[in-house]
């Protein structure tokens, strides 16, 4: 399925096509197809967001809605960033498209707990279309987590996670080796990433010559 529809996106995307506004509503079936599925195309989204940009009157804030909130799922990547300047004024003005990129800055800032605790209030029915979106977040959290860890405790990772526990905590624990004991989890050990590097210089010997008939000359 994915592939068909890369097939008969492909040509939408290149020359005198990407700028034509007929493919618009082929390209909002494609981003509709993302939404409920692990697809993801950041240059057919582009185009549609440029073909908002060039015909705002013909623009949807519901498919603006959901290609944003899947550019979420690709962080740590710009994304978002990127598709946010070509978006038309009037679709900035939107507020769900407001809650989303201020969902983006929480994120970004690694305020995580802020970031639930916003996407639970402003309740969006358009993140609702986005299959895996929490867990796809959840995936962008946990390698933060990852990098920024020895040890953290159990009551904040799993205010990180979307107050997440139980068997769930658990497992997503064990897919990434972390190690729970009491009401500590274990990431990783941060020294092993920092390994010494060896460098070796090759200095020719007439160089070394020179150098030295320099030095004993003063």
């Amino acid at each position: 399925m994915a592939e068909n529809w890369k097939i008969k996106i492909r040509p939408l995307l290149s020359g005198i096509e990407k700028y034509n506004p007929s493919n618009i509503v082929q390209l909002e079936n494609y981003v509709k197809h993302q939404a409920t599925s692990d697809d993801y195309d950041f240059d057919a989204n582009l185009v549609l967001m440029k073909l908002y940009q060039f015909h705002p009157t013909k623009a949807s804030s519901n498919v603006a809605c959901q290609i944003l909130l899947k550019a979420l799922t690709n962080l740590p990547t710009t994304d978002v960033i990127m598709l946010k300047a070509v978006l038309p004024t009037s679709l900035l003005k939107d507020v769900d498209i407001q809650h989303i990129l201020t969902l983006h800055t929480l994120l970004e800032s690694c305020q995580f707990r802020e970031f639930w605790a916003t996407l639970k209030r402003e309740n969006m029915e358009v993140t609702k279309k986005i299959d895996n979106l929490e867990s796809s977040i959840r995936r962008y959290i946990c390698g933060v987590v990852e990098i920024s860890y020895q040890n953290i405790p159990l009551s904040i990772l799993k205010q990180y996670l979307g107050d997440l526990e139980g068997p769930t905590l658990n497992e997503l624990a064990a897919a990434h080796k972390w190690e729970v004991t009491g009401d500590m989890c274990f990431i990783r050990n941060q020294e092993e990433l920092i390994k010494p590097k060896k460098i070796l210089a090759k200095i020719e010997l007439d160089s070394v010559s020179g150098i030295l008939a320099t030095i004993a000359a003063r």
